[in-house]
């Protein structure tokens, strides 16, 4: 079973947290190799990077900033395979940043949970999406997260075909133009734990990290010229109609 696990943060952390991230990650890194639960993990471009799409009545709506006006955001994600909820969890509370923020976990959606384009690949071996999400970047393109935020109305049977159809061609069309790279629905949130872990001791909570009506509900790594490109691209995805896309660039050093 494959989990997103979504590294949240209430905002830039002092130094002394900063220094203990970093020294805690590879230990963590090298725990998610030993297990052979390691597939693919980035930081983020800050939230002033983030900009928020939707369509509406034809009209490519922009606003700048993530989709929750909460004060945490998402700073990063990895991807994991584990046996079950309980393994996911528990890697999480591992990883430095629980001690001093919060890690969403949530586990992938299942064929049968979701429309074929957005749930390719569902039983992809770890080692499989390592090796599709580690190769290099082209020259001149760049990484960006697309994260379809909804807020859990399915709409009429009429909206869920046209989003399926749309959805194909939207997917099809990245493949052949070599934008996707990879991408697949999440489960719903209902089905989201929010790891923290404080004074060593372990606390859980159901739900998503922000407290909103909206959550993310899928994910997809693109490899696009740059924003301009990557908002186009999140403005023809079928749910930013009805719903909205968080555009995020994957973090570049400087």
């Amino acid at each position: 079973m494959n989990y997103l696990l979504l590294v949240c943060s209430d905002g830039v952390p002092t130094e002394a947290k900063a220094a203990a991230n970093r020294s805690g990650l590879p230990a963590w890194l090298e725990m998610l190799d030993r297990r052979g639960a390691r597939a693919f993990g980035e930081r983020l471009e800050t939230p002033s990077a983030a900009k928020t799409v939707q369509l509406r009545g034809g009209e490519t709506i922009v606003t700048d900033g993530p989709f929750a006006d909460t004060k945490e955001f998402i700073a990063g994600f990895d991807i994991i395979g584990c046996e079950h909820l309980d393994e996911a969890i528990a890697i999480a509370a591992q990883h430095p940043v629980a001690q001093s923020h919060c890690i969403e976990v949530r586990p992938f959606a299942q064929p049968s949970d979701a429309p074929e384009f957005c749930s390719r690949d569902a039983h992809a071996a770890v080692g499989d999406l390592a090796a599709r999400l580690g190769r290099p970047v082209p020259e001149g393109a760049q990484r960006f997260l697309i994260m379809p935020c909804v807020d859990g109305n399915p709409g009429t049977d009429d909206e869920e075909a046209w989003i399926i159809r749309d959805g194909e061609r939207w997917a099809s069309a990245l493949d052949e133009r070599g934008i996707e790279v990879y991408g697949h629905a999440l489960a719903p949130a209902d089905a989201a734990t929010t790891v923290r872990v404080r004074d060593g001791e372990t606390l859980l909570s159901d739900g998503p990290f922000a407290e909103t009506k909206e959550f993310v509900g899928g994910f997809d790594v693109i490899e696009c010229a740059g924003i301009e490109e990557a908002v186009q691209i999140a403005a023809d995805h079928p749910l930013a109609r009805f719903h909205r896309c968080e555009v995020r660039p994957f973090w570049r050093d400087a």
